[in-house]
């Protein structure tokens, strides 16, 4: 067989191979980082001109619950940094290690009432209802510890 038929038979066979397995790794959807910043947009006024008529304002509560991940990889929580967040919200924390191993998270502050088992890939998410400051870190790296204030 000629080098250069041999070559092609070989890089097709090799991005076929690729085109395989990536479309295989497709039932796994990213998630997004939890983002500490928060964007605010002014609109112009377009009636700047008109005095309007004066109104009661009755303050509500225009929060939206949120639901942030943290992403356990190599005994590390992801992004890095204590959170802050309103009540309502919700953390999610799923197991991304890369040795595919368990890992089991701690919460001191009695929200379970014992450590929660993570498999690779498997989640474990908590509603924050109540103010407070909450520590969470994996059991044998109790050093790394993760503070999320809810305000």
């Amino acid at each position: 067989m000629e080098p250069k038929k041999a070559f092609s038979i070989f890089l097709v066979t090799t991005l076929l191979a690729i085109s395989i397995f990536a479309a295989g790794c497709t039932d796994i959807k990213p998630e997004p980082y939890i983002e500490d910043t928060a964007t605010a947009t002014a609109t112009p006024n377009a009636t700047a001109n008109v005095t309007p008529e004066p109104t009661e304002v009755t303050p509500t509560s225009t929060a939206v619950p949120q639901e942030y991940l943290i992403r356990i990889t190599s005994y590390m929580f992801i992004p890095v940094g204590d959170k802050e967040i309103n009540v309502g919200d919700t953390i999610k924390w799923r197991n991304f290690e890369n040795s595919k191993q368990a890992r089991y998270l701690v919460n001191e502050n009695g929200i379970w009432e014992e450590e929660q088992y993570l498999p690779y890939m498997r989640y474990v998410s908590h509603t924050f209802n109540e103010t407070g400051e909450y520590t969470f870190y994996l059991k044998g790296r109790d050093t790394k510890v993760l503070t999320i204030t809810v305000v």
